[in-house]
């Protein structure tokens, strides 16, 4: 999508979790939307093209649905929100800076390349074709550079501490007010995450936002993001860590989950006391 408007950056500054004060050109961000609970309404990855228009991509139906959320704040800022018809591709590649390529043909905007997780890059362009059209959702790059994404079934159901987005970048502690920030802010500061990001495999086929039970038939976290991957399907899910060393399975199926392990180091990003 395409956000346009003289105050932009201050919007997005206002109402996700990273920092867009002194962005420029190519710069890139990690973000979340938030609603006043703390809970991720859409992850996105935002490219500036300017100081008034910022490309914005996220899974489709989630931004669609996030456009409705926004509509009174847009207005309110003076900003504009439109989907565009631009395609989303992922290639193998590395860029050594965290960066985007911005490709112009005289003053219009042709191509956007930028580096992803686990040493992969997108491309975002518009179709070349009537043939042309978006490919699969390639969740691949995703699960195995450990980036969890919402998904239409689990919009406001996590706090990005489930998702370790307070881990990858993804939000700036530092930064000031935004929606949720509150409840961010006080788990990250005087309190200890309940679930954390953790890569898994299961042989039967599941669906993001599917429960997880122990053992003794007690929800212990849930499918994020999944894909086929070899003769497996392969699984993020936010979980409590003390599940790990027991049995999980699912709740609809009884299927046992195998290779659970955290996605990034046990690091209590609590700084106040208890």
């Amino acid at each position: 999508m395409r956000l346009q408007g003289k105050a932009a950056g201050d919007f997005l500054h206002g109402q996700t979790t990273a920092d867009f004060k002194a962005c420029a050109p190519g710069d890139i961000r990690y973000a979340a939307f938030c609603n006043p609970k703390g809970r991720v309404l859409a992850d996105i990855l935002a490219v500036v093209v300017s100081d008034t228009e910022v490309l914005l991509r996220g899974r489709q139906p989630v931004m669609l649905k996030l456009a409705e959320h926004l509509t009174p704040y847009l207005a309110f800022s003076r900003c504009e929100l439109s989907p565009t018809d631009w395609l989303v591709e992922r290639t193998p590649g590395i860029q050594a800076e965290p960066h985007a390529t911005l490709e112009y043909d005289a003053k219009n905007l042709t191509a956007v390349t930028i580096p992803v997780e686990a040493g992969y890059q997108e491309q975002w362009r518009p179709p070349r074709s009537r043939e042309d059209h978006e490919p699969s959702a390639q969740s691949w790059p995703d699960i195995l550079g450990n980036r969890a994404r919402i998904e239409l079934q689990t919009v406001g159901q996590y706090l990005p501490q489930d998702l370790n987005y307070d881990l990858n970048g993804t939000v700036s502690f530092s930064k000031g007010c935004y929606t949720g920030q509150e409840i961010i802010a006080r788990l990250h500061y005087r309190g200890t995450p309940k679930r954390r990001l953790h890569r898994a495999q299961v042989a039967a086929p599941v669906a993001s936002g599917d429960a997880l039970i122990d053992a003794e038939n007690r929800p212990v976290g849930s499918i994020v993001n999944h894909c086929q991957h070899s003769e497996h399907t392969e699984l993020l899910l936010e979980l409590v860590p003390a599940a790990v060393a027991g049995r999980v399975t699912l709740r609809a199926g009884g299927e046992a989950l195998t290779h659970i392990s955290p996605c990034h180091e046990d690091n209590d990003q609590s700084t106040g006391s208890r």
